[in-house]
């Protein structure tokens, strides 16, 4: 059988994750950013977290951000001729980390990707964190943003610790992807192994200051699909929507702000 054009596919995968109103475990929801970049969003495991995933096909570019199911990407990846290209970490807790094992085994030749203050090896005996061998490091300092780009796929990358040590939230292509520092309601917890309220206060207020600067329509994904918001429980929320009723970003005011 003749595959179906591309833009017919796409148009196909975003249409049965919109009509379902939030992701079931292992769905995808496909759209095209403006620059012909595809993004890939999915809720997976009994945690619901949620992955992103930006894919340039004229380059062969699929970079993934904390992969939870390496089966589910894999088979997800293979019906569109895709393999995965780098994985891109916002921190080694094991939920986030939990398809690392699963994919360097199906491709050891991926590029992984994560902060290097990531690695503390005191923290690796703690059932909290998994092992991730990074083969390259983002080294930029708290609240300090660094540009990563592959093909066509340009994300900016925002050292934000607090929830964990080096613990990063990445944006571009019209998604902030929040990792564990934000909730579509609330903040990530700071009681874990390596966690620090004051660094996560201070990453509150930069992320604050980041996303009232990005456009209003784009989507905030949380590390997990925790929080209801109007009447549902969403995988995602636009800024200004977060910006407007996310409890910590309401009350955090930013230098300068009247």
């Amino acid at each position: 059988m003749k595959p179906a054009p591309r833009q017919q596919r796409r148009h196909t995968y975003a249409a049965v994750a919109a009509a379902s109103g939030m992701l079931s475990d292992g769905e995808f929801h496909i759209s095209v950013w403006e620059d012909g970049v595809e993004v890939w969003v999915t809720q997976m495991g009994n945690l619901m977290n949620m992955n992103t995933a930006f894919i340039d096909r004229d380059n062969g570019v699929v970079a993934i951000i904390d992969p939870f199911n390496a089966k589910l990407w894999t088979e997800a990846l293979e019906k569109e001729g895709l393999e995965p290209t780098h994985l891109l970490y916002t921190h080694t807790h094991r939920d986030h980390a939990a398809g690392y094992p699963g994919m360097m085994k199906r491709f050891p030749d991926l590029e992984v990707w994560g902060h290097e203050e990531a690695r503390v090896p005191s923290l690796l005996g703690n059932v909290v964190f998994r092992k991730v061998d990074f083969t390259h490091t983002w080294d930029n300092e708290p609240g300090e943003c660094v540009e990563w780009s592959a093909g066509s796929v340009n994300l900016v990358m925002t050292h934000s610790p607090g929830h964990a040590p080096g613990h990063v939230t990445i944006h571009g292509h019209g998604v902030y992807h929040a990792g564990d520092l934000l909730f579509v309601r609330s903040a990530g917890r700071v009681d874990l192994p390596g966690g620090d309220s004051r660094a996560q206060q201070r990453s509150l207020v930069r992320a604050k200051e980041i996303l009232s600067g990005l456009p209003a329509d784009w989507r905030l994904i949380p590390g997990h699909r925790y929080d209801n918001f109007r009447g549902e429980v969403p995988d995602w929320i636009s800024l200004g929507d977060v910006l407007q009723h996310n409890y910590f970003l309401a009350h955090i005011t930013i230098p300068g702000e009247d």
